[in-house]
C-alpha cells in the first residue's frame, strides 16, 4: 500500500491537470473504485430531485394558498379600491366618539323653589318662610341700616361665643381639636361662573321683554290693552294709600306659601269658579266693547 500511495503520488504532479476520467484508475489502484464510482453519483442525483420536488411543493402550496385566500374588502371603501390579495388589508379608520359636553355645575333647579311653596320638607319650607316674614317684619319696623347691623350683632355673639367655648374646652382637656370653623373656613364659597352667567341670561331676557311690553303699553299700541293697563294703574293708587310697599311684600310672601297648597288640596272647585269669573269678566268686557264706539279691537 505504501508502495502504491508512492506511486499515486509521483503520478500527480503538481501543476499536471489530468480529465476526470483518470479518477477512475487511481480508484482502482486503491481498490475502491467500485464503491465510489456508484455511491456519489447516486446521492447527488436523489438529492436534486428531493430539491426539485420539495421547489414543486411549496410552488403548489404558494399557489393553491393564493387561490383559496379571500380579498379583504375595507368596509369604508369603494368597490374601485380594493386591496390586492398579496398587499395586506387596510385598517378601517377608527370611529370618532361623539364629543361630550363639558361638564357643567348644576345649579339649583327650579323644583327647589317647588318644593319650598308646596312644603314638601316641613322644616325647610317653615325655616325658610319664618326667617322672610321675620326679616320682612323687622323693616317694617326698624330702617334697613339697623336691621342689618342688628343681624350682623347677632351672628358675632353666636360664632364668638362658640368660639371662646371650644378654646376653653380644648384647654381643659389638652386636646388639639383645632378651630371650630376650620371645615367652613377651609370650604370654596365661591359663585361659579357658569351659574351665574345662566342666570343673568334669565334675567336679562325677562328685562327685555318687560321693557318691550310697557313701550307696547305706553306708546298705545293696542288701545284696549292700553286701556286695561291704565285701569290697573288706577286700582294700585288706591292700593298704595292703604299699603306701603313692605305690606304688599309681607302679604305677597304669606300667599305664596299659602295659596299654592290650597289649590293643589282643592283644584277641581277652584278652577271651576275661576272659569265662571273669567266668563263673566268676559262677558262684560264684550259688551262694554260693543256699547262704546272705536273700542272693539281690530281682528287680526
Amino acid at each position: 500500500m505504501e508502495a502504491q500511495s508512492s506511486d499515486i503520488s509521483s503520478s500527480h504532479e503538481p501543476g499536471d491537470t489530468k480529465p476526470l476520467e483518470d479518477l477512475d484508475d487511481v480508484l482502482d489502484l486503491t481498490g475502491g473504485a467500485g464503491q465510489f464510482s456508484h455511491t456519489f453519483p447516486s446521492r447527488h442525483m436523489e438529492e436534486k430531485e428531493e430539491e426539485n420536488e420539495e421547489e414543486e411543493e411549496d410552488e403548489k402550496s404558494w399557489k393553491e394558498s393564493l387561490e383559496a385566500s379571500p380579498v379583504l374588502e375595507d368596509p369604508g371603501s369603494t368597490s374601485g379600491s380594493s386591496p390586492t390579495p398579496h398587499s395586506p388589508p387596510e385598517p378601517s379608520a377608527p370611529t370618532e366618539e361623539p364629543e361630550r359636553p363639558p361638564a357643567t355645575c348644576t345649579a339649583p333647579s327650579s323644583s327647589l323653589v317647588v318644593d319650598l311653596i308646596y312644603w314638601r320638607d316641613i322644616k325647610r319650607s317653615g325655616v325658610v318662610f319664618g326667617a322672610s316674614l321675620f326679616l320682612l317684619l323687622s323693616l317694617s319696623v326698624f330702617s334697613i341700616v339697623s336691621v342689618l347691623a342688628y343681624i350682623a350683632l347677632a351672628l358675632l355673639s353666636v360664632t364668638i361665643s362658640f368660639r371662646i367655648y371650644k378654646g376653653v374646652l380644648q384647654a381643659i382637656q389638652k386636646s388639639e381639636e383645632g378651630h371650630p370653623f376650620r371645615s367652613i373656613l377651609e370650604s370654596n364659597l365661591a359663585l361659579p361662573e357658569d351659574v351665574v352667567q345662566k342666570y343673568c341670561t334669565v334675567a336679562l331676557n325677562q328685562v327685555n321683554r318687560t321693557v318691550a311690553e310697557l313701550r307696547r303699553l305706553f306708546l298705545v299700541e293696542d288701545l284696549v290693552d292700553s286701556l286695561k293697563f291704565a285701569v290697573l294703574m288706577w286700582v294700585f293708587t288706591y292700593i298704595g294709600a292703604l299699603f306701603n310697599g313692605l305690606t304688599l311684600l309681607i302679604v305677597a310672601l304669606i300667599s305664596l306659601f299659602s295659596i299654592p297648597v290650597i289649590y293643589e288640596r282643592h283644584q277641581t272647585q277652584v278652577d271651576h269658579y275661576l272659569a265662571l269669573i273669567n266668563k263673566n269678566l268676559k262677558n262684560t268686557s264684550d259688551l262694554i266693547l260693543a256699547k262704546v264706539p272705536g273700542l272693539k279691537r281690530k281682528s287680526e
